[in-house]
């Protein structure tokens, strides 16, 4: 190929192939004094399970009745939909019951089984797994108090919860099951009743049913519809790396991998940011269900934030203290659709001073424009898809000298955020952060108090770096992006170990010379050649570049993405390199890429401006 015949005539004497060995080389000194959250591109954990079929048409064949006669679509359902059925007893003095016409458990396993359920002229359900499920098993709702009855059965449980409008979820938990076998659902009368007995109450009686979920947990979670077939998903997990553990990031929905990420130092302000039941977080026209849904890091901790009946502002917010200066700060949460979408915000304690923005929750977009009020600048937002209807929503913006910051979760009905509630809709929410600065960091877990993640460093230094750097002349190639679309980021440095007068590096610009990278080349303390600042062409946040350049003795060169080649003619190279910093400058802790780098290469050479080209395209 015609490039091939354009690459350099000698192979790099360092490659480092981040994004496909996804490993460090043992050259490389890596720190960070605090956990950290990455993807990594393969583990994932199951989410939302329902081992039902037509888990809401009882009058489909699936469900096999006896002495009943199931009426689809009679009633509204706990979703506001019509889809809930009437399940009446047709005779009197026999079992009047429902069956699942597939079999669910497994020896050792836990296992819940759950349904909706609402009195009518008919007021007790009973719960019954078949006896290979569990032997002697039961479980006794009465319908009208909302109270659990009598069970029996080793390690079985109850529970009923109202869900509004007279509707329970009526659920029971096998702590271990002894195989598998059908679900049966059938009057009695009542909440004593035994085993399957015979309902001997009016003929034509009935109750209202919707929503049959069965899933092999031990805890419950939020209701899944299914439909022709039983559904179980999953969801790409967040890990937590160690302290001192390089993250290897992945992006969640593609599963692509994008190398070595490299993060300064921030601070998530908020405390409880998974517990959004906790008084730390106040509730308006709200209520927080905890627990409900399988978060984004595989945990069962995601919360269901509901809204009232209200004509309202249905919201949570947390408050914090600042400092009486401007500063800029981004927002975050995780969040999927319960039937609402979601606008994000903070202000100075009253929305005259304050930044917002709406984001729909089905189709991944942000629906109304991030905007500011009163005192506040400079607003933007972002929306990023993270697996399984979970997306991570961003609002940034710069405060004024407002001595207080208040983050707010508001439900919005469609872009609509003052509404009537049905007091059943609602989003799940997960992992809230507000952070100083003007971009979203990887997501810090806290508890009772604000939790700082430490900056990430690799370097190589003494013989792991002169061993393939050459002093005279050379070029340095990087592929790299960074979650930052503004300022001056790091790719790579060699510096020298005192005073940092001499450095040859590359990073990213907002805007930079002939569309190439920043390139610097420092001698003694005084700059020999570097492309600066302008204002245009920007590098865009989240997406890779390719850059390189070569320095000698008049004579360096750089290129970005198969560019013009910028050229300078006039200048020594730096002098007395011995360390060489990746992702930053971390002898001065400032400018780090905050991003991921999927390649760095070295040739002890100064490169031809084809092989410049070449080597970016």
């Amino acid at each position: 190929m015609a490039i091939q015949s354009n690459f350099p005539v000698i192979k790099p004497s360092l490659l480092l192939d981040f994004a496909n060995t996804k490993q460090l080389d043992p050259r490389i000194t890596f720190t960070r004094a605090s956990t950290a959250t990455y993807y990594n591109g393969v583990t994932t954990a199951k989410a939302e399970e329902n081992l039902f079929s037509y888990s809401q048409d009882f009058s489909n064949a699936y469900w096999v009745k006896t002495v009943t006669t199931i009426t689809a679509n009679a009633t509204t359902a706990p979703d506001g939909t019509s889809t809930a059925s009437s399940f009446p007893a047709i005779t009197s003095g026999t079992l009047n019951a429902l069956t699942s016409g597939s079999t669910v458990g497994a020896s050792g396993q836990p296992l819940i089984i759950s349904i909706f359920a609402k009195a009518n002229t008919a007021s007790f359900l009973q719960i019954t797994p078949a006896t290979a499920i569990l032997a002697s098993s039961f479980a006794n709702f009465d319908l009208s108090t909302g109270t659990a009855g009598s069970i029996a059965g080793t390690g079985l449980t109850s529970s009923i919860t109202s869900v509004g409008n007279g509707w329970y979820r009526c659920v029971v938990t096998i702590a271990s099951a002894s195989g598998s076998g059908a679900i049966v659902f059938s009057l009695v009368d009542s909440n004593t009743s035994a085993r399957q007995s015979a309902y001997t109450g009016t003929a034509g009686n009935n109750i209202f049913i919707w929503g049959a979920q069965a899933e092999p947990r031990s805890v419950v979670t939020a209701y899944t519809a299914t439909t022709t077939q039983a559904i179980t998903n999953y969801i790409p997990q967040l890990l937590t790396a160690a302290s001192g553990v390089a993250r290897f990031n992945h992006n969640p929905t593609t599963d692509e991998s994008l190398g070595l990420l490299i993060e300064e130092q921030r601070t998530n302000l908020l405390t409880y940011s998974e517990q959004f039941d906790n008084a730390a977080w106040t509730k308006s026209d709200t209520t927080v269900t905890a627990n409900t849904l399988v978060a984004p890091d595989g945990t069962l901790t995601a919360d269901s934030l509901i809204e009232n009946t209200a004509t309202a502002n249905h919201r949570i917010f947390q408050s914090v203290s600042k400092a009486a200066s401007a500063i800029t700060y981004t927002a975050t949460v995780y969040a999927k659709t319960n039937g609402r979408n979601i606008r994000v915000s903070f202000d100075s304690g009253s929305t005259s001073n304050s930044v917002e923005a709406g984001f729909n929750l089905t189709t991944g977009t942000v629906s109304v424009a991030a905007s500011v009020a009163g005192t506040y600048t400079s607003a933007s937002a972002t929306i990023t898809p993270v697996g399984n209807g979970f997306y991570r929503c961003s609002v940034t913006a710069t405060t004024g000298t407002e001595t207080t910051v208040r983050q707010n979760i508001w439900l919005l009905n469609d872009t609509t955020q003052n509404y009537t509630g049905n007091g059943w809709s609602g989003i799940y929410i997960w992992g809230a952060q507000l952070e100083v600065g003007a971009f979203a960091t990887s997501y810090i877990p806290t508890v009772a108090s604000q939790v700082t993640r430490s900056a990430d460093a690799a370097s190589m230094t003494g013989t792991n770096f002169s061993s393939w750097f050459s002093q005279s002349e050379g070029s340095f190639y990087g592929e790299a992006s960074s979650l930052s679309g503004s300022a001056f980021r790091s790719l790579l440095r060699a510096v020298d170990n005192s005073t940092a007068n001499n450095y040859f590096e590359i990073g990213l610009v907002t805007g930079t010379n002939n569309g190439v990278g920043r390139f610097q080349v420092n001698s003694n303390g005084t700059s020999q050649w570097d492309t600066g600042n302008a204002s245009t062409p920007a590098f865009v946040a989240n997406t890779f570049y390719k850059v390189i350049a070569g320095s000698k003795v008049n004579d360096f060169a750089g290129s970005r993405d198969s560019g013009t080649v910028v050229t300078d003619t006039a200048g020594t190279v730096a002098n007395n390199l011995a360390t060489f910093e990746i992702g930053g400058r971390h002898l001065s802790s400032a400018n780090l890429l905050n991003g991921t780098i999927k390649k760095i290469a070295y040739y002890p050479m100064r490169v031809t401006n084809a092989n410049l080209q070449a080597l970016t395209s």
